[in-house]
This record gives structure tokens, C-alpha cells and sequence, in this order.
């Protein structure tokens, strides 16, 4: 059936042609509309559940929000984690799913059970589901810029300008852009009109705050009354009475006094001020801010949604939509990072090839043979592409990536080939091409290297069956090569045999000085092996006992970080700090980091004033800062030695923890592992002030631990509270209900909005509340007068305990459980040893309550499952390779002498991980995976030439020889290909060459090693097992 496919190609070479033209069109078309972005999506499946209750403290939320949507939310199918987040005034849940269900069905499951939930849900609390974004969606983020006016209080009337636009004009500008899901805007002030009654006056005119509230409920409405037919017309009617302006409010009547009304004015004072704010943002510690961040929808184009997005806030910039020369100045952008990081792996690609050409030409030296195998990179290239965009692969970092380390492997096949026709050329008598010459050469290497490539391709299975974050991270990888391997097969026998007969010609590369020089020493070598069989064989043994010996020192990671150029870092402040405090102490932090001229901008970001996306309170802030081009840097020469550098800065500034990250890690940590760390432990209990305590002993236990970086623990308690707890039988005795006197501390102290006043499509609340000075302290807030049914006042002190206690911060839950984290992250350190040494020290010296154990997560958690993994696959797989070798041989004795070549390949890159300094990673494992299908290729390469020979009549010892010396060049070739197309990885330095470089260490490593002993350790064993079974078939 191949015979006759090649001969049939071989004989339509215009079809070639033809065919040839149109895989460089469609593939060059397909390249040009393939989705970019910087990496793979990596989020899991995951519906967020946005639950706000104003006013409401941590445990109340917990008890009566937070406990009945975890409850509502167990038994739903597939679900593999539900974690949560409760602080003031905000609940977070976050269901978590397998990877296979669809993100609109889980998000429709759990709508579902929240419509059943919601009329169990406290007075006030609005519930909704997160946006359907993912951690690589925040991919535009800007400020609005303008001029600040100088005086403080014109100041925060201007800042209230522009949230008010952000919120109401910006983002639906932004949101209408197609592939944005949510705009998250941040910093500023919300408007809000404000009626401020004074206790006095209402005492005067015997009216209550919650006669005040009901007014203004009762004055704010529009009816309709149907229609009216007017002659041969009808006319809607609309019955029109909600509240238009400040003057409005005012006049509001609350009762008549012998005919003469009693409004609003007469008890408070009505005006258009900003609402209390639990959050603000800073630009350079200097000055405060408004923006947003831009959140693109799951699946899209990040590289085209951005420059929709850049297109819109042109013209939007450019035309008059913002008033007094507002601009909206981006920060951050996703494009940045993404050229950056294609930047990377495009230009490895490029000076690979250029390096694979230089190799060819010299090994080959002919012209017309390195253009033959040159022409079947790009034309594999461009059909992986076509092939890619028609299965959904992005072009990332990883799928670009796969296709760098895939060059050698992509044009082996044609190596082969074209090597084998030179050689029949030159042994031709015929001076002249002969179809069946190309054909008898094609066909002599084609059938058995078949079986190589889809060994090669299996090797690639245990990626591919991968889970989580790695799965997602290393899946596109493996399907790009496997792709890539697939194209490069059909062009093998579809295009090439038709390119070996119209360009080579008989005669050119036969005098190869080099070669002939380099067959001279390989024979003399082989003869010294043969003859010294046992000491090279102990020798490789002894290589192969020392790298294993090695390899538990190497250390292991999940996945090395990558420089995003720009950082982010959360801090930390004491519970209850104010805003003001907050604010103050993370300007100091920021004016002491703009100090490094590496950085451009830095922007904070202080609670939470936008989308709960985060659940931070104001003792949190966020930083995101913006570094230079690297060629501008003069401090720091690397990431992490500026990181050093800013962790030093910051030290003295009292009360702060901080911690540093990067924004696409911090969001993937996040999503995918609940953490914004590379580490945390977690320790589960049900009393949070036994999780506190014992938190701080583990803390204390891991702050000694080396590599110890940016620790910090989760603060759950410590949040001073004014607590007003009712006396049921005081209020009794004065006819009271406990509704009575908490909506008095509601209205009154909490200033629960009454209604909403539209400004054409805007509208803003009308909050009711009594003056700072009457609910600023324990005692003012004492002193209220709660009215009775009688008509008397009564003191809150009377009728109820107010005492000023703490209590926690912050809930968070996982599965149910009640936990506190733990956030590490590792410096100058393997993660793997870290949490080893840090479990043994913890069990050591931590002693936990009955009840109460710890998990670690994070990284760990994520290398810890790919690993396992990887060790269940891999035997599969080699037994898998096992049986496809027995198919290509024949024999099971020859399939596992190619098998037992795998084993000592192991050994470059394991020492080439070590002297590198790099850690054992899933890049690098992947690596070892290409190494393995390298080596098996070059193994099936020697020993099917060896019984292609002895079938020819020659014996043992002559096969050996004579085809161990045929096949030095192509197993030169595709070693010294291999190895030359990853070695720019090796020497990259842009974002995304961390990822690639344990990688292109190990093969390029391991190459070195196991082709060496390919070209001895075969042979010798081949012959030797070989001539025992003659000489035992001999004596039988």
C-alpha cells in the first residue's frame, strides 16, 4: 500500500506541485488567523458567586449568606472544590468543576440552585454569578487622566466626576466591545445624596428615622394608568412622582402639625455628597486615581480583543465623549507580554533553523540536498498551522514551542530519505536520475522509520494525559509536535520522493571530506568497543548508576516563573485599619519602590470599590507595577535580584507584610489554587481563634525554614466591632420588638439607602443616616433613642449591651471547612525540598487539636499531581513503544535492544540539569520525553539497517559494521539537528525562555550522551547477542 502511494506521488509530480502551492496558502493563511495569546488558558472550570450584604460583619455573613449557598450548592454534578471568602458586606464562592463540563452549563446549574436560595436570603442581599472571564482575562488595564485640582476637598468632588463617569459611560463603551465580558472599575467615590437628620429636631416634631426612611420610600415612584381613548387617538397615561433633585428630597412632608407641614428640611440636612468608601486606588503613591480593568470573555482572541479595545478608546479619546480633555491612559496591556513571549520562541525558531542549515550543508554538502530538507520544514510548518487552527490550537508560547523542539523531528523522516538517495546515487553506474532508484532508496528507509515517528509521536502520550493546570499548560505542546510529526509524515511520502527526483542530482555530495574523516574514526572506535565490549559496557552502566545517584539532588518544581515585565504585590495591614491609614502607608510603600528607575508606573489599589472579584478589604491592597524595557535597567540585571532589591526597600516601614508576584501568576494562583502565592499550607479546624494561634506557631516554624520568601498569614481576627446585642427582656417591658431597635443601628448609624434618584440613565442612592458626631463612637452610638409604641424615647443603652470587642476579618471556607492559609513564596530553593523539610519541622514542633489538620497546595499540590502522573503513564507508554517495536522488527529480542538504549539517554540530561543549576520540572520531564523519542528513532534507524543487510547475505559482523558506518551520517544528522535547533533556547533571555530552557537543556544534554552510545552501545550489544544465537543455532 506505501509502494504504491510513493509511486504513485512519484509519478504526478504536477499534482505534487499543485498540492505543494496550495498546503503554502492555506497554511499561510491559517497562521495569519490563528488566536494568540502568551500561554495557554490555564483556569479551571469555575463559577464565582457574588453575594453582597451592605453592613453586615464577617459572621453574620457566614451564618446566614455564605452556609446556606454552600449548602445549596453540594450535590451538584462534577464538582470538584467549593472554597469561599467571607469579609464585610461580601460573600465569595467559588464552585470549582472537572475540566470537562462546558462553563455556561455549570453556570446554569448553579443559577438554578440560587433561584431556589434567594427568598431564604436576608433583608438587603443581592446575589449574582462573577463574570465569565478567566485568569488571563484581565488583559487591558487603564486610568482616567486629567487635571487634579490641588484643593483636597475640590479634590474628592473631582474624583467622584470621574468614578461616576467610569462607571456609567466608560464601561458601557468598553463592555459593548465584542469579546469583553466585564470592566472592573476601581478608585474614586461613589455619588450619593444624603439626608442627615438630626436626632434633636426629630425629638422636637416626634417623628422617628424610620418615619424619615418610609417618606422618601413612599415619595419616589412613577405608575402607570393604561391608556385613554381620545376620539380617534389614545394616550398613554403615566403617573409621574419620583424624585428629581436635592430640592425634591427637601420637600418631602413627613406630617402636619395643626396644618402646617413638616418636611424633610425642618429635621435634616439633604446634599449631594459621596457614599462611605471601603476602597481607593493611587497612581505612583502621589496622587488617587480612578480606572478599570478590562476582562475578556472565556475563549476569546486576546491578541485581537485588544486591539478592539485600543481601536475604541482612540476614537473615544479623540472625540469629545469625555469632558475636560479626560483621557483613558492604559497601564497595563496583554499585548505587551504576549509579543514578548512569541518574540521569544519565534527567534529560537528562526536562528534553529539557521543553525539546522549550517548543519546540513555541512554534513550533506550538497546544495541541492540541504534544499530539499529545508523545503520540508516550512511546508510541515504550514500545515501544522492549518492543522491547528482547524482543531483549536492557539499559537502560544507552548504550541510555538512544540514546534521549536520539533524541527529535528519534523525533518528526520526527510533526512533519512534524502541521505539514502545520495548514497544509491553514488552507487549507481547510471550517471543519469532513475525513478527506480528513488523509489528502491525511499521505500528501503520509509517503511521502518514510520514505525520511529509514531513511536515518536507516542512518546508524547504521557503530556497529553495530563490533568489540571499542566495538562492545560503542556497539552498544546504535545499536540502541536504530535501534529507537527503527522505533517512531516504525510509530506515524507506524499512531497518528498518528488522533491528527491527533481532536484538531486547524482554525483553532488559524494566527496565529503568531513564525513570520511568522520567514518575513519567511528570504525576505528567501534573496533576498539568491540574489543573492549565489557569495560565500555561497565563504563555506561557506571554513568548510568551516577546520574540516578544525582537525580534526588537536582530538586523539583512545577513549572519555572516566567518575567511577565511587570510585578505584582499584595500588602498586608493590621485588621481595622482605616482607609485613610491604609492609604497613607501604601503611599509610602509606593514612593520608596518608584525610587528603582527601573520602574514606569505603579498603581495601587486599596479594598474593594469595584466588581468582588478579590474580597479584599481596605487592610489589603494590590499593586501592579510596570518595568522598563530590560535594556534601560541599571540597579537590578535580573528579575529577581530586583525583586531582592524592593523586598529590602520596604522592610523598615512599619506594620506591612508584603508579598511579590506577577499578574498573570498571581491570577492563575488564584483561580486555580485559591492562593496569590506559589505555596500555602492550609489548616482546617472550626474555632477561629485556634486557627489563628496555631497558625502563628507554624509561621514562626517555616519563617526558619531556608528558602523562606513573603510570608504571610491570612489575617482572620483582630477587626475591632462595636457590638449592640438586645436585651429581650428590657425591650419587653416597653413593648419592643428586636426589628424596632437593630433598624434604628440600620438607618440611623448604618445609612441604609431609602431610594434612588435618576439622573437620565444614571442613578444614584439616597442614604438616610444621622450625623458623624451622633455614631462616631461606642458611646455616641449608646446614646441613640430608640421610640416605643407608647410614643416615649428610650436610650439604645437601656434596652440593649454596646460594648466595643473583636472578632474575625475574614472566613475563609474550603469544602465546607473552616481554614486559615498560610502563603509562602520559595527563593533560591526547589519547592519540592522546601515543603519536605518544612513538613518534617511542623510535625516536629506543631502540635494540632483533635480535629484540626493542615494541606499543602498551591504549586506543590499541581507539581505533585503532574509527577504522579507522569510515573503511572510512562511505564504504559514504554510498554506501548515496546509493542510497536516488536511490530517493526518482528522480534521481541530486537525491540527490546532498542528499548534498552532508553535507559542511558536519561544520563546527559540529568547532568545537564545538574551543571545548569536548573531544577527537575515539568519542562524539563517533557524534555526527557522528546530525548526518549529522539534516541528510539536513532535505535530503530541502526538495527533495521543491520537486517536489512544480513537478509542482503552478509554476516554478523560485516552487517555491523558496514551498517553501522551507512547510518553515521543520518543519526549524526538528526542528533546534531536536534540538538542545534534548541540551542538559541538554551542562550534566550526574553519572557517565556524560562519555561523552554530546562527543556532544550535536557535534550540538548541528553543528546550528547545517548547518541554517542546509540553509535556504540548498539551495535556491540546487536552483535554480540546476535552472534550467540549463531553460534548456539550453529551447535543445535
Amino acid at each position: 500500500m506505501l509502494e504504491r502511494v510513493v509511486t504513485w506521488c512519484l509519478g504526478q509530480k504536477g499534482f505534487v506541485l499543485f498540492l505543494v502551492f496550495l498546503i503554502v496558502c492555506v497554511g499561510f493563511f491559517s497562521y495569519l488567523s490563528l488566536p494568540v495569546d502568551a500561554f495557554p488558558d490555564v483556569t479551571n472550570t469555575q463559577v464565582e458567586i457574588l453575594s453582597s450584604a451592605p453592613g453586615l460583619a464577617p459572621l453574620e455573613i457566614e451564618r446566614f449568606v455564605t452556609n446556606p449557598v454552600e449548602l445549596a450548592m453540594r450535590g451538584l454534578p462534577k464538582v470538584t472544590q467549593m472554597r469561599s471568602v467571607t469579609k464585610y458586606g461580601l460573600s465569595v464562592v467559588t464552585i470549582v468543576f472537572e475540566d470537562n463540563v462546558d462553563i455556561y452549563v455549570a453556570r446554569q446549574l448553579v443559577f438554578e440552585r440560587l433561584a431556589e436560595l434567594e427568598s431564604a436570603m436576608p433583608r438587603g442581599v443581592r446575589i449574582s454569578l462573577g463574570p465569565v472571564a478567566t485568569a488571563m482575562g484581565e488583559i487591558y488595564q487603564y486610568t482616567l487622566d486629567g487635571a487634579l485640582p490641588a484643593d483636597p476637598q475640590a479634590q474628592v468632588t473631582y474624583l467622584t466626576e470621574l468614578r461616576t463617569l467610569q462607571e456609567w459611560v466608560v464601561t458601557p463603551l468598553l463592555k459593548g466591545i465584542p469579546g469583553v465580558s466585564e470592566v472592573n472599575s476601581f478608585g474614586g467615590y461613589f455619588k450619593q445624596y444624603q439626608v442627615e437628620v438630626e436626632p434633636e429636631k426629630l425629638l422636637n416634631y416626634g417623628l422617628t428615622v424610620d418615619d424619615v426612611f418610609s417618606a422618601i420610600e413612599q415619595n419616589n415612584e412613577n405608575v402607570g394608568g393604561n391608556i385613554v381613548v381620545i376620539h380617534s387617538e389614545q394616550a398613554i397615561v403615566r403617573g409621574i412622582g419620583l424624585i428629581r433633585d436635592v430640592e425634591d428630597i427637601r420637600n418631602i412632608v413627613l406630617k402636619s402639625i395643626h396644618g402646617t407641614p413638616v418636611c424633610i428640611r425642618n429635621v435634616g440636612r439633604v446634599s449631594v455628597g459621596q457614599a462611605v468608601r471601603q476602597g481607593a486606588s493611587m497612581v505612583d503613591g502621589t496622587h488617587e486615581a480612578v480606572g478599570g480593568i478590562v476582562m475578556m470573555l472565556r475563549g476569546e482572541n486576546s491578541k485581537e480583543v485588544v486591539e478592539r479595545i485600543k481601536s475604541k478608546v482612540a476614537r473615544i479619546n479623540s472625540s469629545n465623549v469625555l469632558p475636560n480633555g479626560l483621557q483613558i491612559v492604559p497601564y497595563y496591556d496583554r499585548t505587551t507580554i504576549i509579543n514578548s513571549s512569541i518574540r521569544t520562541v519565534v527567534e529560537a525558531l528562526l536562528q534553529g533553523v539557521v543553525l539546522v542549515m549550517i548543519v546540513l550543508y555541512v554534513l550533506l554538502r550538497s546544495v541541492r540536498g540541504s534544499i530539499v530538507v529545508l523545503l520540508a520544514l516550512p511546508l510541515s510548518m504550514l500545515a501544522t498551522f492549518t492543522i491547528m487552527r482547524l482543531t483549536g490550537i492557539d499559537a502560544n508560547l507552548m504550541s510555538f514551542g512544540g514546534l521549536a523542539i520539533s524541527i529535528g523531528m519534523i525533518i528526520d523522516a526527510t533526512i533519512i530519505q534524502v541521505e539514502n538517495v545520495q548514497r544509491h546515487f553514488s552507487q549507481n553506474a547510471a550517471p543519469e536520475r532513475s525513478f527506480t532508484t528513488v523509489l528502491k532508496a525511499v521505500m528501503e528507509v520509509r517503511k521502518p522509520s514510520i514505525f520511529g515517528e509514531l513511536i515518536t509521536a507516542m512518546t508524547f502520550l504521557p503530556i497529553l494525559t495530563l490533568e489540571g493546570m499542566e495538562g492545560k499548560m503542556f497539552r498544546p505542546l504535545a499536540a502541536t509536535v504530535a501534529i507537527a510529526l503527522f505533517a512531516s509524515l504525510l509530506m515524507s511520502i506524499v512531497v518528498i520522493p518528488s522533491l528527491c527526483y527533481l532536484v538531486l542530482k547524482p554525483g553532488e555530495g559524494e566527496h565529503n571530506p568531513l564525513l570520511a574523516g568522520l567514518k575513519t574514526r567511528y570504525t576505528r572506535a567501534l573496533g576498539w568497543v568491540f574489543d573492549r565490549r565489557k569495560v565500555f559496557l561497565a563504563s555506561a552502566v557506571i554513568a548510568l548508576v551516577m546520574a540516578l545517584a544525582v537525580l534526588p539532588f537536582l530538586g523539583s518544581e512545577f513549572i519555572p516563573i516566567m518575567d511577565e515585565g511587570a510585578f505584582d504585590m499584595d500588602v498586608q495591614l493590621l485588621p481595622g485599619v482605616s482607609l485613610a491609614k491604609s492609604v497613607e502607608l501604601n503611599q509610602q510603600a509606593a514612593r520608596r519602590l518608584k525610587k528603582f528607575p527601573e520602574l514606569e508606573m505603579i498603581i495601587s489599589r486599596t479594598g474593594q470599590t469595584g466588581i468582588a472579584l478579590e474580597a479584599r478589604g481596605v487592610d489589603k491592597t494590590g499593586f501592579t507595577g510596570v518595568f522598563k524595557p530590560r535594556s534601560e535597567w541599571k540597579t537590578a540585571s535580573s528579575r529577581e535580584e530586583m525583586t531582592r532589591m524592593m523586598r529590602d526597600s520596604l522592610e523598615s516601614i512599619p506594620g506591612i507584610v508584603f508579598s511579590f508576584s506577577q499578574p498573570i501568576q498571581c491570577r492563575i494562583d488564584e483561580l486555580v489554587a485559591g492562593t496569590r502565592a506559589q505555596l500555602i499550607f492550609k489548616l482546617f479546624g472550626d474555632n477561629i481563634d485556634v486557627l489563628t494561634a496555631k497558625a502563628e506557631e507554624i509561621a514562626q516554624v517555616l519563617n526558619d525554614v531556608r528558602g523562606t520568601a513573603d510570608l504571610v498569614i491570612e489575617r482572620t481576627a483582630g477587626q475591632p466591632y462595636i457590638s449592640v446585642r438586645v436585651d429581650r427582656a428590657k425591650i419587653a417591658r416597653h413593648g419592643l420588638n428586636v426589628s424596632d431597635v437593630l433598624r434604628v443601628v440600620e438607618i440611623a448609624i448604618g445609612g441604609k439607602p431609602a431610594a434612588q434618584i435618576y439622573e437620565q440613565n444614571k442613578s444614584f442612592d439616597i442614604a438616610i443616616r444621622f450625623p458623624e458626631e451622633h455614631r462616631n463612637s461606642a458611646e455616641a452610638i449608646a446614646a441613640t433613642l430608640v421610640t416605643t409604641r407608647q410614643g416615649y424615647n428610650v436610650p439604645l443603652k437601656e434596652i440593649a449591651a454596646v460594648s466595643t470587642e473583636e472578632g474575625p476579618v475574614q472566613i475563609t471556607r474550603e469544602n465546607g471547612m473552616r481554614r486559615i492559609g498560610i502563603e509562602i513564596n520559595i527563593e533560591d530553593r526547589d519547592i519540592v525540598g522546601y515543603v519536605q523539610e518544612a513538613r518534617q519541622r511542623i510535625q516536629r514542633t506543631v502540635k494540632l487539636p483533635a480535629g484540626y489538620f493542615g494541606e499543602w497546595g498551591g504549586q506543590f499540590e499541581n507539581q505533585q499531581r503532574a509527577m504522579s502522573r507522569l510515573m503511572m503513564i510512562g511505564p504504559a507508554v514504554i510498554a506501548l513503544i515496546l509493542v510497536l517495536l516488536f511490530f517493526t522488527f518482528h522480534s521481541l529480542r530486537l525491540a527490546l535492544l532498542v528499548i534498552i538504549n532508553l535507559p542511558f539517554a536519561l544520563i546527559g540530561g540529568v547532568f545537564a540539569l545538574y551543571i545548569s543549576g536548573l531544577y527537575l520540572s515539568v519542562p524539563a520531564s517533557v524534555g526527557f520525553v522528546v530525548l526518549f523519542g529522539v534516541a528510539v528513532l536513532n535505535g530503530i534507524v541502526l538495527v533495521s539497517h543491520f537486517q536489512h543487510l544480513r537478509e542482503g547475505g552478509l554476516n554478523v559482523d560485516e552487517a555491523v559494521r558496514q551498517g553501522a558506518e551507512d547510518r553515521l551520517r543520518p543519526v549524526l544528522m538528526t542528533a546534531l539537528i536536534a540538538i542545534f535547533s534548541l540551542v538559541p533556547m538554551l542562550f534566550a533571555t526574553g519572557p517565556g525562555s524560562e519555561i523552554q530552557k530546562p527543556l532544550a537543556t535536557v535534550v540538548v544534554g541528553g543528546l550528547l550522551t545517548s547518541t554517542f552510545l546509540t553509535l556504540f552501545l548498539i551495535p556491540m550489544i546487536y552483535r554480540v547477542v546476535e552472534n550467540a544465537i549463531m553460534r548456539r543455532v550453529s551447535r543445535g
